[in-house]
């Protein structure tokens, strides 16, 4: 399935949502941020449907969640540099069970939707997906880092 993704994303035409979650619309939710400082949670923006242009972050997205992972010792990170660089990072525990999670990567279409960030765009409006396809564990980046804490 990835390398379906990969060959979406190269064509430019849509964007990526993950989710460990199986549905049928995506509708706008909260947008949070997680501030490591303080270990909360705070509003980042109007409620949307989020997404990336990335298909590797949407896989990411799709496997390393909290619900996959509820227990404590879940980590995880991810960014895009301003060279364009995808970096994953998860915890240890993270890394140590991974086999046999899954999750969705929803195909989305890119009209409706606008540039929020250097990896995100936002849309307002519920979204059909065009595409749902399923993921694993072995469908992640090869490149995740691995660290004790995030």
């Amino acid at each position: 399935m990835r390398e379906r993704l990969l060959a979406l994303e190269t064509d430019g035409k849509f964007l990526f949502h993950g989710s460990p979650f199986l549905v049928e619309e995506l509708i706008p939710k909260q947008p949070t941020i997680f501030n490591r400082k303080t270990r909360k949670e705070k509003r980042h923006g109007d409620p949307c449907v989020a997404a990336t242009n990335f298909a590797e972050i949407a896989i990411f997205r799709a496997i390393i969640n909290p619900r996959n992972f509820p227990d404590k010792g879940y980590g995880s990170s991810f960014r895009v540099t301003p060279e364009g660089n995808i970096c994953l990072t998860v915890t240890r525990k993270v890394w140590q069970q991974l086999e046999g999670k899954t999750g969705y990567v929803y195909v989305l279409p890119l009209n409706g939707f606008s540039k929020f960030s250097r990896m995100e765009w936002r849309s307002g409006s519920e979204v059909k997906p065009l595409e749902i396809i399923p993921v694993s564990a072995e469908d992640l980046s090869k490149d995740i880092q691995i660290k004790y804490w995030i």
